[in-house]
């Protein structure tokens, strides 16, 4: 009639489950074509202004990072005014590498992030983000 398993595992017999007789179908719907969609008129005014003002950021950065990369004083410096917490230090030393543009400044423990930002005609258009460790 129905398995008998002798093991621990199959300590339970059940029956075969019942057999279910004819299927249900679900109906095909129709979807209708949809033709390609009408996009706006480019116009890159707006691109290339933010790519003019990103290029200022990356300035910015490039010449943080030098800074950084070059000079062990001015390392030394940022990581200690950013490890006692001293925000307006981090901003004297980094405004002093000669940057346009002053980033929003976070630390933690392990590393510093910059946050670059601009706007263009009143538009928040161009961020960039600069993570780096020193632990």
């Amino acid at each position: 009639m129905y398995p008998y398993y002798h093991s621990a595992f199959h300590a339970h017999t059940y029956p075969p489950l019942p057999h279910y007789y004819g299927q249900y179908s679900v109906p095909i719907q129709f979807i209708p074509y949809i033709k390609s969609r009408q996009f706006p008129t480019v116009n890159p005014d707006m691109f290339m202004s933010s790519a003019q003002h990103m290029q200022t950021l990356m300035k910015d950065a490039s010449l943080i990072l030098a800074k950084m990369a070059n000079s062990h004083q001015f390392a030394f410096d940022l990581m200690t005014a950013a490890q006692s917490s001293n925000k307006t230090k981090v901003n004297e030393i980094l405004k002093e590498t000669g940057i346009q543009s002053s980033p929003s400044v976070s630390y933690t423990p392990d590393g510093l992030k910059l946050d670059f930002k601009t706007d263009v005609d009143h538009v928040n258009c161009c961020h960039l983000n600069l993570s780096l460790k020193w632990m």
